[in-house]
């Protein structure tokens, strides 16, 4: 399969208003498909791309289109992705970092400084500044988890500077 059958392919595959039927990934068109995305970059990237741009997500707000792209995966069989074997990576938000799920059944991860697939370096972990930010703000990160405020469960509290005046109740 040539890179523009793969991208016609998409279409019948992968596209936004498709849905496959699993006896459809069962033929030799699918193999092919399947079989292209792995072994052809500039394709697998067109297909995160696009991806992303179905799932209304900007991967600008990432530091490469994989990132952006396994960051946002989501499974329909898992409520948490760590439990998911198909999530390869997650992104704790709070903190801007990225990591390996342990799937050990609990919450741990292996974080990540570079891409797995492109090699491009991710951002520092937050973790500490958001810690810190937190208890100079009267919260305990561990005990008062469920009363952080909600712009600390985001990026908002790094991208928008917080909100200094925020005080536990």
């Amino acid at each position: 399969m040539n890179c523009e059958h793969f991208k016609r392919a998409y279409k019948k595959f992968d596209g936004a208003t498709n849905v496959i039927h699993w006896r459809d990934t069962d033929t030799p068109e699918y193999h092919a498909y399947s079989d292209h995305m792995q072994d052809c970059h500039p394709c697998r990237d067109w297909f995160q791309t696009e991806q992303l741009t179905e799932w209304k997500v900007d991967p600008n707000m990432y530091p490469c289109i994989h990132m952006a792209f396994h960051a946002n995966l989501q499974c329909g069989n898992h409520e948490d992705p760590r439990d998911c074997p198909s999530i390869l990576v997650i992104y704790l938000e709070h903190y801007d970092e990225y990591g390996i799920p342990s799937r050990d059944g609990g919450e741990s991860y292996w974080k990540i400084d570079h891409c797995p697939w492109c090699g491009r370096s991710l951002p520092e972990s937050k973790r500490e500044q958001w810690m810190r930010k937190l208890r100079a703000l009267g919260f305990d990160p561990v005990k008062d988890i469920d009363r952080v405020p909600e712009i600390y469960k985001t990026s908002r509290w790094y991208r928008d500077g917080g909100n200094p005046n925020l005080r536990l109740v």
